[in-house]
């Protein structure tokens, strides 16, 4: 797999597709009909070849009115999903805006599963603001620029995340803004010096 590499571009040649890539490949085609997103968290590293598992992937929304997120639901229950949360689609964006993240899956599925959230502060804001596009045959998607991801990776602190932090530093490290991520390592007041990311 080749890797070009840009602050808002990135580009996957000879990528092969798991069957979580796909998943989260046509989940977002359905989703961006009706809202803008961006994903963050565990699956980053999973898309650039960290071999783990999950059963999730994290993605943000914007906030939307009640209206617009019926319009969602419905698009995405007509896309052969459905949300494994008991909830209608008034319920559900009870949940999302008080913070709480809700579950959708394919038809008959549990796992995989995508997790939607709504924008809670302003690194939310910013990560979507600063999102990255993939780019690879087959299609593509947006994900959490790759330096705020791992310093919030290192932030989260548990083996698993400082793992995923550890490998996206080894594939950019030679590409990244230092500077840029040195002010996100402050900010989550984070050091990576121990593990060897030193910026």
């Amino acid at each position: 797999m080749n890797l070009q590499y840009s602050r808002q571009r990135i580009t996957l040649d000879g990528k092969y597709l798991t069957m979580l890539d796909q998943f989260v490949l046509d989940f977002v085609r359905v989703l961006e009909v009706r809202t803008p997103y961006v994903i963050v968290s565990g699956y980053v590293a999973i898309l650039f070849g960290r071999s783990r598992g999950t059963e999730d992937v994290d993605i943000l929304i914007p906030p939307i009115d009640c209206t617009a997120f019926r319009a969602l639901h419905t698009v995405l229950i007509t896309g052969g999903y459905e949300f494994l949360n008991a909830e209608d689609a008034d319920g559900l964006h009870d949940m999302l805006m008080q913070g709480m993240g809700i579950r959708a899956a394919r038809h008959d599925q549990f796992i995989p599963n995508m997790e939607l959230k709504f924008f809670k502060d302003d690194t939310d804001r910013q990560v979507f603001a600063e999102r990255v596009s993939v780019d690879f045959p087959g299609g593509g998607c947006f994900i959490s620029p790759i330096d705020i991801q791992i310093a919030y990776k290192l932030f989260l602190g548990s083996p698993k995340d400082i793992e995923d932090a550890l490998y996206l530093w080894e594939i950019f490290k030679a590409d990244l803004d230092h500077e840029r991520m040195n002010t996100w390592m402050k900010r989550f007041r984070v050091r990576g010096d121990e593990y060897g990311i030193i910026v």
